[in-house]
C-alpha cells in the first residue's frame, strides 16, 4: 500500500512539475519572442533615415549601443540588396541557444533594407535548468517525508493528526502565494514533529517567496526602466535623422532647398513627364555682376543679396514650382506643366521683380542688381534626356543671356531655332 501511494504521488507530483516547467518555458520563451520583435521593429523604425541616407556611423553607433545588453549579443543591418550596412556583437556559432529577428526596415512605404537581432538563449537555459534541479530535489524532499509519514501512520492512529493536517492545509495559500496558515498540532509523535517541520518550511517558504517576489518586482522596474531608456533614444534618434535629413536637402544660407533635392525631384519629374506626355520647364538664374557685388560691399552683404533674392522668388512662385539654390549666385526653378511661352512669361516676370526690387547694403546704399536667366522645357520634341543634360541646356541659354547683355531672358529653343535659321 506504501509503494502504491508512494507511486501515485511521484507521478503526480512528477507530472505537477512538469506542466509547470513546461508553462514557465512556454511564458519565458513567447516573452523572449515579444521582447526581441519589439527590439527588432523599434531599431527598424529609428534606422530608417539613416539606411536611406547611407549614414553608416549612426547605424554602427545604434548597433553597438543595443548589443551592449544582456541579453541581445548580436545585431546587423542589411541593405536592400542584402549586403551588410553593420554589424554589431558576436555572430552566433550555432543556432542552438540563439533566437534570431528579423524586421524589415520600411521608408516612405519601400522596404529599404533589414534590422536582424540575435538573443541569446543562454540565460533563459541557464534559469530553466536551475528551476528542474530545484523542483527535482523539493520533489525528493518530499516524498521521502511523505513515505515516512505513512509508514509511521500504519503503527499509530492516523485519523485525527491527518484530519488536523488536512484542515490546516486546506486554502492555506493566498494570491501572493504565501502559506498563511500553521498546522495546529502540538504532539510528541511523528505527526507532531511533521506539523512543526511544516510549520517552520512555511516561514522559509514564506521569506523565500518574499524575496523573490522582491527580485521579481526589482528586475519588472529595471525592465521597464531599460525599455524607456531605449524607446527615449529611439525617439533621440528620430529626431536626428529627421533633422539631418532637412539638412541634407536645405540650402543653410537662404533657406531654400538644395541642388541635391533639386535633381531627385527633377529626375521623377521628368519620368512622369515623359510617361503622361506634360511639359514641364527648367528656369536657370544668375546674379549679374555677383562678384563685383562681394569685392565692392564685401561678402557678408553678397549674402543679404542673395537671402533677399531667394525672397523675391519665394514670392513670385506658383503653388506647384520649385525654387532651388544651385550654388554660388545661381538658383534654379522647376516650372510643372509649364510649356516654353509660359515659362519665358515667367521669367520675365522674375527678372523685373528683381530688377526693380531694392537691395541695400547695410540698409543704406542702394545696390543694383539684376539677374540673366536661361529657360529649357521638357520633354520637349527632342528625344529625352536626363536631367543634368537639361540643366546643361538652360546653362547654355543663361550663357547666351549673359553674352546678349545681362538682365535679360533666353529660351534654350529659340536659340537652337536661331542658330538653325542662321546655318540655313
Amino acid at each position: 500500500m506504501v509503494l502504491v501511494l508512494l507511486c501515485i504521488l511521484t507521478v503526480a507530483l512528477g507530472t505537477t512539475s512538469w506542466l509547470t516547467i513546461r508553462q514557465q518555458e512556454e511564458n519565458i520563451l513567447r516573452e523572449t519572442k515579444q521582447h526581441g520583435d519589439d527590439v527588432a521593429r523599434i531599431v527598424s523604425q529609428a534606422l530608417a533615415y539613416s539606411i536611406v541616407g547611407y549614414d553608416y556611423h549612426t547605424v554602427q553607433l545604434l548597433l553597438d549601443e543595443i548589443a551592449r545588453s544582456n541579453d541581445i549579443g548580436y545585431a546587423k543591418v542589411l541593405s536592400r540588396k542584402g549586403n551588410i550596412m553593420a554589424e554589431s556583437g558576436t555572430p552566433p556559432d550555432s543556432g542552438k541557444n540563439w533566437t534570431m529577428f528579423a524586421q524589415d526596415v520600411v521608408f516612405d512605404q519601400r522596404t529599404v533594407g533589414t534590422v536582424v537581432i540575435g538573443l541569446n538563449n543562454q540565460g533563459i537555459i541557464n534559469r530553466l535548468r536551475g528551476q528542474k534541479s530545484s523542483i527535482i530535489s523539493r520533489e525528493a524532499t518530499i516524498i521521502i517525508l511523505i513515505a515516512l509519514g505513512e509508514f509511521l501512520a500504519l503503527s499509530y492512529i492516523i485519523v485525527r493528526p491527518v484530519s488536523i493536517i488536512s484542515r490546516s492545509l486546506d486554502m492555506s495559500i493566498d494570491e501572493t502565494g504565501r502559506i498563511t496558515r500553521q498546522i495546529p498540532l502540538a504532539s510528541g509523535d511523528e505527526f507532531g514533529k511533521l506539523a512543526t517541520q511544516f510549520n517552520e518550511m512555511r516561514e522559509q517558504l514564506n521569506q523565500a517567496n518574499s524575496r523573490l517576489q522582491s527580485k521579481i518586482e526589482l528586475a519588472d522596474a529595471k525592465l521597464t526602466d531599460n525599455n524607456r531608456k531605449l524607446l527615449d533614444q529611439a525617439m533621440d534618434l528620430q529626431r536626428m535623422n529627421e533633422a539631418l535629413q532637412h539638412m541634407a536637402i536645405t540650402d543653410s544660407l537662404t533657406g531654400l532647398h538644395n541642388r541635391r533635392y533639386f535633381e531627385s525631384v527633377a529626375g521623377n519629374d521628368l519620368a512622369l513627364s515623359i510617361r503622361h506626355g506634360d511639359t514641364n520647364s527648367i528656369l536657370l538664374i544668375d546674379v549679374d555682376h555677383f562678384k563685383r557685388i562681394n569685392d565692392t560691399w564685401g561678402h557678408r552683404v553678397g549674402d543679404d543679396v542673395l537671402i533677399d533674392i531667394a525672397g523675391v522668388l519665394n514670392r513670385l512662385q506658383r503653388q506647384t514650382d520649385l525654387i532651388c539654390r544651385m550654388g554660388g549666385e545661381e538658383f534654379i526653378l522647376l516650372c510643372r506643366r509649364t510649356g516654353d511661352e509660359e515659362a519665358l512669361r515667367v521669367a520675365e516676370k522674375i527678372r523685373t521683380a528683381i530688377a526693380s526690387h531694392v537691395f541695400t547694403a547695410m540698409g543704406q546704399e542702394r545696390i543694383p542688381v539684376t539677374v540673366s536667366i536661361g529657360v529649357v522645357t521638357f520633354p520637349g520634341n527632342e528625344t529625352p534626356m536626363s536631367v543634368d543634360e537639361y540643366i546643361h541646356n538652360a546653362d547654355l541659354a543663361l550663357y547666351q543671356s549673359k553674352s546678349d547683355g545681362r538682365n535679360r531672358v533666353t529660351s534654350y529653343a529659340a536659340m537652337v531655332a536661331s542658330e538653325r535659321r542662321t546655318q540655313a
